[in-house]
């Protein structure tokens, strides 16, 4: 699987690294494993590096995961999620992703570069739960 799944700072942030070509299915996929696990359960942060990887995904499947992301709401009603993906046609998908899974509470936004990813996510983290991220986010 393409996506590289790091825990961080005990838990409460995670970390997933793309890599190769990504698809929909993969990303269905994954949300389910996530949806069928009490694995999330805590984390308040999330960041997607989509940055050496290549996104195949449909309307479709963008609308799919959006359902999952409803049932993901629930658990985790104050997630904050940066995505990093800097070609168009990716870029232009997550933005649609994003403005589908607008909630109270749910801070989503999508970077074309991981340093303005990690500036938002660091003030943004800070700003909802008065927590410090770590210097480095892959450790």
């Amino acid at each position: 699987m393409p996506i590289e799944v790091k825990s961080v700072q005990n838990g409460v942030g995670r970390l997933w690294i793309c890599h190769g070509l990504l698809s929909g299915k993969e990303l269905i996929a994954n949300n389910e494993r996530i949806l069928n696990s009490k694995s999330f359960e805590g984390v308040r942060w999330l960041l997607i590096d989509e940055s050496d990887s290549k996104l195949e995904i449909s309307s479709a499947e963008v609308r799919t995961i959006k359902h999952q992301d409803d049932l993901l709401a629930a658990v985790l009603p104050e997630l904050v999620t940066a995505v990093v993906i800097p070609y168009d046609y990716g870029f232009g998908m997550s933005r649609m992703w994003e403005i589908l899974t607008e909630r109270p509470g749910w801070s989503t936004r999508t970077f074309r570069s991981r340093a303005e990813a990690e500036v938002w996510l660091r003030q943004e983290v800070q700003y909802k739960f008065g927590m410090e991220l770590p210097e480095k986010l892959d450790e």
